[in-house]
Parts: C-alpha cells; structure tokens; sequence
C-alpha cells in the first residue's frame, strides 16, 4: 500500500495545493470528481531502487515553507484530527492511496468527492452548540475503500469506481486497510517549541477506528539495543586509532536524588550514606577533625571500600541514591497534607475503622514475610538499603490508594531485576559511582543476553501517575560520541527497527514512514551516507509488505541520491505567504553538483556566504571603478597591491578570474 497523493484545499500554510508521491499515477480533483490516470512504473527504478523501498520521495524546500506541516497531515492520529487543537481551525483535504492495481483507499477530511458522495446529519437545533459542532466534524471525516474494474492500461483514465465495505455489510474484504497498513511518523522532539505530538511510550491506541492506524514514534524512542547496535555500525568505520572505537555506555549512582530540590534533616540523611561519599571524606580527613570525628563512628563502612568489589559498591549506592530519592518525595507529599489531620487508622467512607486496609496491611507482612508496616517510616531503623527503599516504595503507595502493593512497588522490582543483571557484569567495569561499558563488549557471547535484559528492563516499565518515575528509569549516557553521530543511530536504528514491526501471523503488513528532518545535527559526511544506509536497512528486510518512506529535510546530499521525480519542492508565495507545490524539477538531481541543487531545490538566492558576497560585489564594483581612471592615489595603490595578494584565496575560480583580469589591466599604472 502507498500513499500516491494528497488534496489540501486548506490546511495550516496550504491552501488548494496538490502533492504526488508516487509518479505511476496522475491524479485529477476538479469540481469535486476524481480521476486517476495510470502512467505506468519507470524502467529505470528497479535499476536505481533496487527494488526497495518500493516508494521513496523527498520533500525540500525553503525554510518555513511547510514541509514539517505536510507531514504532520500525512502521520497525525485521527483523535487529533477530530479533536483540533483550537475552535475554528479550518482544514479540509484528502489522501489517496493505492493497495493494487485495482484497489484503492481514501481518507477524508471535510471534502466533498462526487463518486463517494457523504450524507452528513442535518443540525438539530434541540442539541448544545458545542455537541453540535462536534458530531459536524465527526461526521466531515471519513474514509473510502474502491475498486476499479481492471488493471489500468498505460495512458488510461478512469472516475467510475466501485466501493467495498469494509465494516459490517456486503460484499466485505477479507482484511481492512487498518489490519495490513500502518503509518509511522518519526521526528525530533528537540526541533518543536511545542512538540506536535505527546511524548509517550506508544499506547497502539489509533488501530480501532476506519483510517489508516498511526504511530508516533520519535527519534529518541529507538531502543537501546537497536542504538547501540548502530553504534557499533559505525565506529567499525572509523579509523583504528581512532578514541571513536572506545564508545562506552555509562551508568552513574548520581541520577535522581542530587537533582530534587529538598533538603532532610542530618539525623535522616544518616540513614543514606553512600561509599562515594565515605572515599570522598576519608581523603579530606586529614585536614578536617570533624569529618576525621565522623570517619570514626564509621570505621566498619569505611572498611568495606577495600573488601568489596567495585561493582558491589556501585549497586549499594545507585539504591541508595533511589531511596533518597524517594524519601524526599514522602517529605514532599507530607508537607502537602501538613494542615490535614491523618488519623492514626485509615477510615472508610462511613467513618468506621476500614477492615479492608487492616487485611492490606496484615498481607503485606504475612503473603510477602516482611516484618514492616508500610503506615511507618523507616526512619533510624538499621536495615538493608534494597529493604529500604521497598518500605519507602510501599509507604507511598499507601498514601497514594491505600494499596501498598501499587506502581512505585512495582518499579522496585524492576529496579531489583537491574541490581541482579548488573551484578553479573565482570567488576573491571566498575568504579565506585560510575558502570562504563564499551558498546563492543555488549555484543560478547557472555553478555549479550544480560544486556538485552537490562535493556528491556529499563524501558519497558510503567511511568507512575505520580511523575517520580516518569522519563527514564535508569539513566545512561555515552563517551565518545557526538550529538551527530548519536542522532545517526538514533534514526537508522529506529528505521531498523520499525521496519521489524509485524503482525503476530505474519501476514502482509505494509508501512508508510515519514521522517522528519533525519539528518538534523549530523556531519555533512554521515548526511551524504544516510539514504544508501538507509537503502542497506530496507534492503536486509524480508519483505512482507510494501515499504514506502517520505523524508523532509534541509541536506543536498540527501536529494542527490534520487531522481526529480521523486522530489516534491516547496516554495513561499511572496503576497499570500502560504506554501507553494512544485512537483518534480527540470533539472536532474540523482549525483548532481550540490550548487545545482541548493539553488533550485532550496530556493537559494545565492550559493555562497552572505558575507563574503557582499564583500566581493563591493569589491569587485570598486576595483572596475579604479580600472576606468587614469592615475591611482597613494592609498588606491595600496589596496591594488593588498587585493592582489587576497585573490588566491578567492574559492570560486570565476570570481577569482573576474577579479584577476581586472587587475591585469591596473597592473601598469601602479
């Protein structure tokens, strides 16, 4: 399935623009009838795709012409779509899509299309004004699925169609598009001043209704194995030298505790020593007699820097710094209900002592054989931190539903699963507050299991409703890797990903993925690799479906791996300032000069600095002004001799001669 075309009559910056993704057909909406014509497929694209993806089409243009917009139209789940994002937003346009040579399918937006004439429900004046409006947009937004009679012959037209029932009567497909297609919209989130689309682990929610099912997935969201995996991809590449090939993962003890801004009393603070702060005073002992005093009542602790594995000082204080953490949410939460009074029981609604939270709490102690009272603080209690940190997860969970078993619970579980796989790694990765992993050694026979279960550990929970554990269960970050080469792995290990999407049967699943300016903070060198990278992931993929991808972006070296026909460029109407659509080019742009193209595909105006261009037609301006006269001054005589040393240094040859030539003729009456 692929997407061939796109009718705006009104959307954001577009008004009655048209978009062809795929050049196999022409489409014809006037007058409110549809017409499609078959061109038939270029010989030439099995030569230069390969075969895969089966659509690639580019959109350029200028900066604030709307190529984000459009993309945003084509991957927007239908509940934002139903729902705008402020009253009166005017949209109206369609998508078409092709499934065969005989089958096609439409979604719909508050257009009317003469073969697929939709009867909307006339106003009831009886219903609020507000229910009204939106059952009318309910009602404008609709989708189609057609047929024609026969595959199209080369030149062939048709506006006759038939449509299929998808839903409920007869004649019925076997599948609906929603089953065999979905649409994956990929960005960076880092781009937007309000990202478009919320910022969430995908919840599949868009599957259930008549269109094409989305998913929202930005570029941060690819997994970690997938991003380390294309990590490794590329410092294979670089030099053997190179510190690139050094590229680690790195865990710390310093990720939540540190950062929240409360500060516990010293007595209750005591409770959470960690052995980076006890290394850390054990060498300003011997200039401090107060902490030298407190280094004493610690002695037993202070031994075990020596005893125990690095690793097993690591793990005690990353809990350690998880149990801070949450002590400071329970002060949090007892300083917002300081002038309520908490009784010493938990009452039910009629005010009689609650049975059902004496049975919670007498389960917690017996089913789960700890001998704490999720009702009391662990204040002073000599105990374990990982058991610490249990009674704080509980003790919160029973403020939060009187069930001390709730999503914080939970979490410490899983962090538990995190402290065993890390315990499991050899102790030469390990100093005292950091885990430092090269992304090589992951990929060992040893450890390429633990890592895909840490991995999965920490991405795969559920952020608590409260916001303590929201975006990251365990943070991470690399060495030796750039913020260029990191957004590299990100979007190609994401399209690796994505393209393993899959229904559990295995049946046909076609994707259509937009991206989203994928070549944003990298080197123009990994620019210039990206689409053949991008053809190698398509390629190593059995196909199980159609694979078509829409790609906006700003780089030249992206446009100069594939043919006009298959670029769309979008341009600013100078009295209306909305976007303009030009399909294809005139000139050809598969291994063109990147001039050529900043020029007619970026709308350039010129192709070199503004700087440099004002100071060379200045220039150059004067200098023929000093050819015309007969006899130089001291200070024009000068500046000749200064520029004459300048101009090797001009880099467009052209320029370079002009101002060569003009000198040539100076050169006597100096």
């Amino acid at each position: 399935m692929l997407l061939i075309y796109a009718y705006i009559e009104k959307y954001k910056n577009y008004e009655h623009q048209e978009i062809t993704f795929d050049t196999s057909y022409s489409v014809c909406f006037e007058n409110g009838i549809l017409q499609i014509t078959y061109n038939g497929t270029p010989m030439y694209q099995n030569l230069y795709h390969k075969g895969k993806p089966d659509n690639l089409h580019i959109l350029i243009g200028k900066t604030g012409s709307g190529k984000t917009n459009l993309l945003q139209l084509i991957g927007a789940k239908k509940d934002s779509r139903t729902h705008r994002r402020w009253s009166g937003e005017p949209d109206s346009y369609f998508l078409l899509y092709s499934i065969s040579e005989t089958e096609f399918f439409l979604e719909i937006c508050n257009v009317d299309i003469g073969q697929f004439s939709n009867k909307r429900a006339g106003k009831d004046s009886s219903i609020p004004k507000s229910i009204q409006e939106n059952a009318a947009r309910m009602d404008s937004i609709n989708s189609v699925r057609f047929t024609i009679p026969r595959a199209l012959a080369v030149g062939e037209s048709i506006s006759d169609f038939s449509i299929i029932q998808e839903y409920g009567a007869r004649p019925m497909v076997k599948e609906p598009v929603r089953d065999f297609t979905t649409i994956i919209n990929c960005y960076d989130i880092n781009s937007f001043i309000k990202p478009p689309y919320e910022d969430e682990k995908e919840k599949y929610d868009d599957f259930n209704n008549d269109w094409i099912g989305r998913m929202v997935v930005p570029y941060h969201r690819t997994s970690l194995w997938k991003l380390c995996d294309y990590i490794r991809d590329y410092i294979a590449s670089v030099e053997r030298g190179s510190l690139k090939r050094e590229v680690s993962f790195v865990l710390s003890t310093h990720n939540f505790a540190d950062n929240y801004p409360i500060k516990l009393s010293n007595a209750v603070e005591d409770d959470y020593w960690t052995f980076f702060s006890l290394e850390r005073d054990q060498r300003i002992a011997s200039l401090d007699k107060n902490v030298a005093e407190k280094m004493k009542k610690k002695k037993k602790q202070v031994e075990k820097l020596t005893q125990l594995p690095k690793k097993e000082l690591f793990i005690h204080d990353l809990w350690t710094d998880y149990a801070m953490y949450l002590r400071k949410w329970v002060s949090k939460i007892q300083n917002f209900n300081e002038e309520e009074t908490i009784p010493e029981d938990r009452l039910d609604y009629s005010g009689e002592y609650d049975v059902y939270q004496e049975f919670l709490d007498y389960y917690t102690e017996k089913e789960y054989k700890e001998d704490i009272d999720p009702k009391v603080l662990p204040d002073g209690k000599p105990m374990s931190i990982v058991k610490r940190c249990t009674w704080l997860a509980e003790y919160i969970d029973r403020i939060d539903n009187g069930n001390p078993h709730g999503i914080i619970w939970q979490i410490i579980d899983d962090i538990k699963d995190i402290g065993t796989i890390l315990r499991k790694l050899d102790d030469k990765y390990f100093t005292i507050d950091t885990c430092t992993i090269p992304v090589v050694d992951m990929v060992l026979p040893e450890y390429k299991e633990l890592f895909s279960d840490l991995f999965e550990r920490m991405e795969q929970y559920i952020p608590d409703d409260a916001g303590i554990f929201t975006e990251r269960l365990l943070p991470y970050s690399f060495t030796h890797l750039s913020t260029g080469e990191f957004q590299y792995a990100k979007v190609l290990g994401g399209l690796d990903q994505n393209l393993t999407i899959a229904h559990s049967d295995h049946r046909r699943f076609d994707k259509i993925i937009l991206l989203d300016e994928p070549e944003a903070y990298m080197h123009p060198e990994l620019a210039r690799q990206f689409i053949k990278r991008v053809y190698d992931i398509v390629g190593k993929h059995k196909k199980q479906g159609t694979v078509q991808i829409i790609i906006g972006t700003h780089s030249p070296f992206v446009v100069s791996d594939v043919c006009a026909d298959n670029i769309t460029r979008l341009t600013i109407d100078s009295e209306s300032g909305n976007a303009v659509v030009l399909r294809g080019s005139e000139k050809e742009y598969f291994g063109a000069n990147l001039y050529t193209i900043f020029a007619d595909g970026f709308f350039l105006d010129y192709t070199i600095g503004e700087y440099s261009r004002y100071w060379l037609q200045d220039n150059l301006d004067y200098v023929r002004e000093l050819e015309e006269k007969e006899t130089l001054t001291e200070d024009e005589c000068q500046y000749i001799k200064s520029l004459k040393l300048f101009v090797m240094h001009i880099g467009d040859p052209l320029i370079r001669r002009a101002f060569e030539v003009c000198l040539e003729s100076i050169g006597g009456s100096i």
